[in-house]
C-alpha cells in the first residue's frame, strides 16, 4: 500500500510517503524554505514527489489532515467533508485529484491526526488514553481519545479550562509582549524557572471568564488587568503560576479518564503542541509512575505522518511500522557538501572524533549534521550545535550570541544512556529531549537552568558518531554531557543542508563544521 500523507494548510506544513506501512520519506516545508512554521505545502509536495524512492504512479491513497488546502488537492466534495467533520466525524473518505488522476482519499480531522500519531508512539496499545492539547484544532483546543481495539474513540472535547490548553500559553505570551506566533509558548515557558507561584495571581487567573477563548474584547481586558504588574520578576511569577495551574489541570483530566489496572494506570500518550511542555511532562510522568508516549513532532508538523497513520491503522486496518525520528528529508550527497564548503572557502578534512572532542574540551563550538534530519523541533544530534557545558560563558555564547535568543532561555544537553543510568539510577530515559531532570550542581553548569534542572536527551549506541564523540569528550574532560541545541541562526528554521549551515554560521563564532564523514575548521577560511 502506497500512501501520501499531508498537512497541507496552516502552520508547520509537510508531506510524508508511506510504502507497505513504512514511512519512506518525509519533509517539513520549513526545512526547505528556512521560514519557520511555513505554510507553503506545495513546495514540500513537489519535493517529496521528486524523490526516487517515491512511486508517484503507484500512490493508492492520499491522507490529509484538516484544514485542507483545496488548490493543492482537488477534492470534489470537500464542502460535504468539512460539514461531516464539523459535526464530529473523525474522518471522511472520498477521492482527490493527484498528478492528473483520481485517487482514494481520507480527510482526517485535525485533532484525530494528532491523536493517531501519539497513539502510534504508544504502540496503539488497547486502552491507551490520548490527550491532544493545542492552541486551536479543527473543533477543539483539547480533546481526549482512547484506543479501543481497532478504533480511536473520541471521549471528550474541550475538557480543559482556558489555562489548561495552548490558547492560555498564547494569551500569556501576548500579555508579556511576545506576539502570537506558534513558537511563542516556548519562549514564555522558560520564564517560569525564575519565578514563584503566587496565590493572588492564581486566583486572578482562575477567575477569568472561560469565554476569554473566543471573546476578543474580554481577552484584551484580561490582558490589560494582568499587565498591571510590570517587570521581569512579576512576569516570571505570572508564568510560574500559570505553569502550576496548567500542569494541575492536565493531571486532573488525565486522572479522571485514565485506565486503572491492578498494577497502576494504563498507557498515556500526549499529542499537540502542549506536549512540548517539559515541566508538565515530567510532573505527569512522576505522578502517574509510568512512562508517557510523546511523539517528537507532537505539534502540527507531526500531521505529515499522523494523517497517514490514522488512515492506515483506523480506516484500512494496517498497522504502520514504528517511526524513526531521523526521517526529515534525506542525507545530503557528499558532493553537495564538498561544493558548499568550497563555496564558503573552507577546506574539507576527514572526520576525527578525537580532534572534535579536543576542540570541544578547549571551549570550541561545533555545528554537526549527520544523515537525515530530525522530525520535529528538537535537535537530537543530526542537526545540532554542540558546546562544552563546563566552560564558563558557553550558554551565553551559544544561545544569546550565536542564536540571539532571549538571555533567560536555557539550553538542553545530550548524554549517553549508560552515563544517564549512573547519574539517575532507575530513571526513565528521554531520547527525544521531552523531559527535565534535576542536574547536580557542577555536573554541566552551563546546561543547568536557574531552577536546577536540565532538559536532557539520552543517547544510545545507535547514533554511533555522536555517541563516540561523547565518549571521547568525557574521556578528555570528565564531563558527562554536551550542550545540544538546534542548528539554526537567528529567526530561521533548523538548517537542512550544508549550505544552510554555512549561510547561518560560516562567519560566526562557530569553530568547526561536521558534515557526516568530513569536517572543516572555520579558521581555515581562505
Amino acid at each position: 500500500m502506497k500512501v501520501l500523507s499531508l498537512h497541507s494548510a496552516g502552520h508547520d506544513t509537510g508531506v510524508g510517503y508511506f510504502e507497505d506501512g513504512r514511512l519512506v520519506f518525509a519533509v517539513e516545508t520549513e526545512r526547505l524554505t528556512r521560514v519557520k512554521h511555513d505554510h507553503r505545502s506545495d513546495l514540500a509536495l513537489e519535493h517529496v514527489l521528486s524523490q526516487e524512492c517515491v512511486d508517484t504512479g503507484g500512490i493508492e491513497l492520499v491522507a490529509v489532515s484538516t484544514p485542507v488546502r483545496s488548490a493543492l488537492l482537488r477534492i470534489p466534495d470537500l464542502d460535504h467533508a468539512m460539514e461531516r467533520i464539523g459535526a464530529g466525524a473523525p474522518h471522511h473518505r472520498t477521492t482527490c485529484e493527484l498528478l492528473g488522476r483520481s485517487v482514494d482519499c481520507v480527510v482526517v480531522t485535525h485533532e484525530v491526526a494528532h491523536a493517531a500519531l501519539a497513539a502510534h508512539y504508544a504502540g496503539h496499545e488497547d486502552g491507551t488514553l490520548v490527550l491532544v492539547n493545542e492552541g486551536r484544532g479543527q473543533l477543539t483546543r483539547s480533546s481526549l481519545f482512547r484506543v479501543e481495539g481497532d478504533r480511536l474513540e473520541w471521549l471528550a472535547k474541550d475538557p480543559l479550562p482556558w489555562y489548561g490548553n495552548g490558547f492560555g500559553w498564547t494569551a500569556i505570551g501576548h500579555l508579556l509582549g511576545f506576539g502570537k506566533s506558534p513558537g511563542v509558548a516556548g519562549k514564555v515557558m522558560a520564564l517560569g524557572g525564575y519565578g514563584q507561584p503566587d496565590p493572588r495571581i492564581r486566583e486572578q487567573l482562575r477567575a477569568v471568564d472561560p469565554r476569554v477563548t473566543h471573546d476578543l474584547e474580554l481577552a484584551e481586558r484580561v490582558r490589560a488587568d494582568l499587565a498591571r504588574r510590570p517587570g521581569f520578576d512579576s512576569a516570571a511569577d505570572v508564568v510560574a503560576t500559570f505553569q502550576e495551574l496548567f500542569t494541575a489541570a492536565v493531571h486532573t483530566v488525565l486522572d479522571r479518564y485514565v485506565t486503572r489496572t491492578a498494577t497502576g494506570v494504563g498507557p498515556i500518550a500526549l499529542g499537540g503542541g502542549c506536549a512540548l511542555n517539559i515541566v508538565a511532562n515530567s510532573a505527569l510522568r512522576a505522578s502517574f509512575g509510568r512512562d508517557i508516549a510523546i511523539p517528537p513532532a507532537c505539534g502540527d508538523a507531526g500531521h505529515l505522518a499522523g494523517a497517514g497513520i490514522y488512515a492506515l491503522t483506523y480506516v484500512l486496518g494496517r498497522r504502520p511500522e514504528p517511526l524513526s525520528v531521523y526521517g526529515n528529508g534525506a542525507g545530503e550527497p557528499r558532493a553537495d557538501v564538498l561544493a558548499a564548503l568550497d563555496t564558503a572557502g573552507l577546506k574539507a578534512v576527514p572526520y576525527d572524533a578525537r580532534a572534535v572532542a579536543g576542540l570541544l574540551a578547549d571551549g570550541g563550538v561545533v555545528a554537526l549534521t549527520e544523515g537525515a534530519a530530525e522530525l520535529g523541533p528538537r535537535a537530537l544530534g543530526h542537526r545540532s550545535l554542540l558546546g562544552n557545558p563546563a566552560v564558563s560563558g558557553m550558554r551565553k555564547r551559544m544561545s544569546e550570541e550565536l542564536k540571539q535568543r532571549e538571555w533567560y532561555r536555557p539550553l538542553g544537553a545530550v548524554m549517553r544512556d549508560e552515563r544517564f543510568a549512573e547519574l539517575y539510577p532507575g530513571g526513565r530515559p528521554s531520547p527525544y529531549m521531552l523531559f527535565e531532570y534535576p542536574l547536580p550542581e557542577g555536573t554541566a553548569p552551563e546546561a543547568r537552568h536557574i531552577n536546577g534542572t536540565c532538559r536532557i536527551q539520552t543517547l544510545g549506541v545507535g547514533q554511533q558518531r555522536l555517541h563516540g564523540l561523547l565518549t571521547s569528550f568525557e574521556a578528555q574532560t570528565g564531563v558527562p554531557a554536551l550542550i545540544n541545541t538546534s542548528l539554526n541562526g537567528p529567526g530561521r528554521a533548523i538548517a537542512h543542508t550544508a549550505r544552510h549551515v554555512l549561510d547561518d554560521f560560516a562567519h560566526s563564532d562557530v569553530d568547526l563544521f561536521v558534515f557526516d564523514d568530513v569536517m572543516a575548521y572555520r579558521s581555515a577560511l581562505r
